[in-house]
């Protein structure tokens, strides 16, 4: 068995280029010179093409129903009405799935009731099949 220098045991330093060359040490004394690089690179993430990865974020944000939910949030006190627009706002459409965030969970007991007129209202607004369910959270 071979024996641990005393500098591979102190704590991990905050630096990334430390962990990196620390790793590469340790990798080197456990495999030896050649085998270590082919170690070091296999685990540490490979680069990706800037297009591919603003491809997956900008799908994301451009989805059909984040200009849905905008909308909604600037016409929600005519939708639901002044009163309950009070305590209670549009936070995420994803798959026709509608979820409001209440101020506060005595008023779950409130809306639960009403949440079919509200998405009734909302396809009105909207178009049929925007919304198919309401959820609340607080």
């Amino acid at each position: 068995m071979k024996k641990v220098p005393q500098d591979i045991c102190v704590p991990i330093p905050a630096r990334r280029f430390d962990l990196r060359r620390r790793r590469y040490q340790m990798l080197k004394m456990w495999y030896g010179d050649e085998r270590a690089v082919v170690e070091i690179s296999a685990h540490t993430a490979q680069p990706k093409k800037i297009d591919l990865l603003l491809d997956d974020v900008l799908g994301r944000i451009r989805r059909p129903e984040n200009g849905i939910i905008i909308r909604m949030k600037g016409q929600w006190s005519s939708i639901i009405g002044s009163m309950f627009s009070r305590f209670c706002e549009p936070e995420s459409l994803r798959d026709g799935v509608l979820t409001l965030k209440v101020k506060h969970s005595a008023l779950l007991v409130e809306l639960k009731p009403s949440c079919d007129l509200i998405c009734k209202k909302i396809n009105t607004v909207f178009g049929e099949n925007v919304c198919r369910e309401v959820r609340l959270r607080v």
